[in-house]
């Protein structure tokens, strides 16, 4: 019998050793917390052991040389319903296939009082894997959470768990610790709990919050901290779009953008989505149009003559949103009769 070629197999082990020691030097030997920080009990580790008696925690911390509230409005915007995790999207579309696209900007609709609000859901995913916020105390810090003994209040939403587990609890938290010279001391702190502490389940959350995730929040530290301090550069990924579709790849002579070579351009990484109403773009042409009575088209000739309501929108206004009403139309498949129309 022909002896079989180990060589492809000692080859793929040997890869296997080199990513797991790479993985492991950095998640465990680089960004950890200082044993002091990683002993202090912080704001939200309380909503673990509520509920659980082996409460485990992993911190991580870095130093940026910007104020306590200028890292604190970045965080405001995580989420892949807003700015993205601020760690490597790459990884996490392509191994967690969680829809993370980084956008490092400073965005209005973000930042308002009512942008984050306790028991919005801090999003993973939009099929329904989720944290919810739960304390929210501005330029200090943020508590995203979720356990499958308290899941979240959200329809759609669920509490994860992994295979084999009854319970699972974790908290996510950040905290900004002001610091003389204008310098804020970053902590970025895990705490999670679960049912049946066994050996199984140690190891299996080992390898997920202190090995992976451990790998996933350190370069969390490292890319907030170069934008904090202006250092971030645009992905390649973008610098590429930019040139090819701007413009820039084959010169047209004609700039694609209104800051185009300029800093305000070159140093922007992504677009301010909503900077445009101080003065749209459109408003150059003609003005925004925002009522317009003679929608719809009536009478014949059009090409609804026979069908369109023409009374539909009189006496109507847009109606105020309404959770009950959204509930209302799930569990009775309906909607409202003259929706909108004054009573």
């Amino acid at each position: 019998m022909r002896s079989m070629n180990r060589g492809p197999v000692i080859a793929l082990g040997a890869l296997g050793a080199a990513v797991f020691g790479g993985m492991l030097a950095f998640s465990q030997f680089t960004g950890k917390a200082t044993p002091e920080e990683a002993a202090w009990r912080y704001p939200g580790d309380d909503l673990i052991d509520a509920n659980y008696a082996n409460g485990y925690s992993s911190t991580y911390a870095t130093t940026i040389d910007a104020p306590a509230y200028a890292v604190w409005r970045l965080f405001k915007q995580i989420g892949a319903d807003k700015s993205g995790s601020f760690s490597s999207e790459f990884l996490e579309r392509v191994f967690a296939r969680l829809p993370f696209f980084n956008s490092y900007e400073i965005q209005e609709e973000f930042q308002q009082p009512d942008s984050m609000m306790p028991g919005d859901i801090a999003a993973f995913d939009f099929h329904g894997m989720s944290m919810e916020w739960a304390d929210i105390v501005p330029g200090k810090y943020l508590v995203q959470w979720v356990d499958t003994k308290n899941p979240p209040m959200a329809p759609g939403s669920y509490a994860f768990r992994f295979p084999g587990m009854r319970h699972f609890a974790a908290a996510w938290c950040f905290y900004m610790v002001p610091l003389n010279g204008g310098r804020t001391r970053l902590i970025n702190h895990w705490r999670i709990g679960y049912e049946p502490a066994s050996a199984a389940m140690t190891a299996l959350n080992w390898v997920n919050i202190e090995l992976i995730g451990g790998c996933m929040t350190n370069l969390q530290n490292i890319y907030v901290k170069r934008v904090l301090e202006f250092r971030k550069k645009q992905q390649l990924t973008g610098r590429f779009m930019r040139k090819a579709l701007g413009g820039g790849l084959i010169p047209t002579g004609t700039p694609a953008g209104r800051y185009d070579g300029t800093p305000l351009f070159d140093d922007t990484y992504t677009q301010w989505f909503r900077y445009g109403r101080r003065s749209p773009a459109v408003a150059e042409i003609r003005p925004p149009v925002t009522d317009d009575p003679a929608w719809p088209p009536t009478g014949p000739g059009t090409p609804w003559a026979e069908e369109v309501d023409a009374d539909y929108f009189t006496g109507w206004t847009e109606p105020e949103f309404s959770w009950e009403e959204q509930i209302r139309q799930k569990t009775e498949r309906t909607y409202l009769p003259g929706w909108g129309k004054e009573e």
